[in-house]
């Protein structure tokens, strides 16, 4: 994986449909080589569903660290990055475990537009990407949708949902703070969350069933890690974000390139997706440079890691508060990043069970996955065709 170096305008032209992480990494990376680069936004701005929440950037999944990732293809690092070492994790009992780890397992970045900021301090993960593109002449154009046909990269977002989570951010009087608590009582299927920096804090509950419940939920898991240690809440904001999640043998229709969650590449053990979005915005912008299938090219990438997050997701709900609770013990013993790598690495038996997986989770109802073919979790049908 390397950078496209810079060329002379080819006169070739790209139509790219939504301007999230994905669709402005292929703008940047296209453009580079030359190519005039058209991305057409739903939204008034980038980032405008965010509220300047925290989101993680995973880098525990066997993958090259992200950050060294992103400057290698080109992405400068002018947004808001800060490493992840250590964290608290909480079982059901709300017995703390400390972990850590030798270099950082994850790092945290903001989304949303500066001025929709809680503790507007930082550049976002929009901002610095868009400047970006503007910086290589890309036009972007909001408020404006182009139907799939017309596009040639598709980076539009999930279209539904396979998980969903509440959020808030808000101002406090905690110090730097990174707990996860895992309780399936209030985070079924999911987990709960809270990311304190320099005094700005993201509060989340995640959750894979009943998504319905989830202001409940929120609510209650709020009150939850309370008890922990009281804190205060100044300036919140609230809002929602789901995941996307499919297996599919192809990511491509019709020469229209899906990348990010409207490809549904997502890791379904949490739920991250930000590699994954820098990843297939890159590999799109190798296909239409290179000529390379990009299929191919990101099968070849990530696509055991993808198998295996189906895998991991199933132990994670089978296992439920105990085995929950044997993760958090666990996970206290390794160098934290080891072990949540451990997890992702395929192995035999893993594989030997994701055929037994997939028709256990396969369902007889209409699917909400409108593409490719792929497989679809239960409450969902697979759609035409088999892979």
């Amino acid at each position: 994986m390397s950078s496209i170096k810079s060329s002379k305008n080819t006169g070739k032209k790209v139509k790219i449909a939504g301007a999230g992480p994905s669709g402005l990494t292929a703008a940047i990376i296209l453009a580079k080589a030359g190519y005039e680069v058209h991305v057409y936004e739903a939204r008034e701005s980038v980032g405008a569903r965010f509220i300047g929440d925290f989101q993680v950037l995973e880098n525990s999944s066997g993958h090259p660290d992200p950050i060294e990732m992103l400057q290698k293809i080109g992405i400068a690092i002018n947004f808001f990055v800060r490493p992840a070492s250590s964290a608290t994790l909480f079982d059901h009992r709300l017995r703390p475990k400390t972990v850590s780890s030798s270099v950082p397992f994850a790092y945290f970045i903001q989304r949303g537009r500066r001025e929709a900021f809680t503790g507007a301090t930082r550049v976002s993960l929009d901002e610095g990407l868009l400047q970006q593109a503007l910086d290589m002449g890309v036009s972007i154009y909001y408020q404006t949708r182009i139907k799939p046909n017309e596009a040639d990269i598709i980076a539009t977002g999930p279209a539904a949902a396979d998980g969903l989570a509440k959020e808030m951010t808000f101002l406090t009087d905690l110090p730097d703070t990174v707990w996860v608590l895992f309780d399936m009582k209030y985070a079924p299927g999911g987990y709960v969350y809270l990311f304190v920096l320099d005094g700005v804090a993201t509060f989340g509950c995640a959750i894979t069933h009943n998504l319905s419940d989830i202001n409940r939920y929120f609510d209650a898991a709020l009150k939850r890690v309370q008890e922990i240690r009281p804190f205060s809440i100044q300036e919140g904001k609230t809002g929602y974000s789901f995941m996307d999640f499919r297996l599919k043998s192809s990511a491509t229709d019709n020469q229209r390139l899906y990348v990010g969650e409207a490809g549904g590449f997502q890791d379904y053990l949490f739920g991250l997706g930000l590699r994954y979005a820098f990843m297939t915005g890159y590999f799109a912008a190798t296909s239409l440079i290179s000529g390379k299938k990009y299929d191919t090219l990101w099968k070849e990438g990530f696509g055991p890691s993808q198998e295996m997050s189906l895998v991991n997701r199933s132990l994670y709900e089978w296992g439920g508060n105990w085995g929950l609770s044997a993760f958090v013990q666990q996970a206290q013993k390794k160098d934290f990043k080891e072990y949540l790598t451990s997890w992702q690495t395929k192995s035999p038996w893993k594989m030997a069970l994701l055929p037994i997986i997939k028709w256990a989770w396969q369902g007889n109802q209409s699917c909400r996955h409108v593409f490719p073919v792929h497989w679809c979790r239960k409450r969902r049908q697979q759609v035409s065709g088999k892979n």
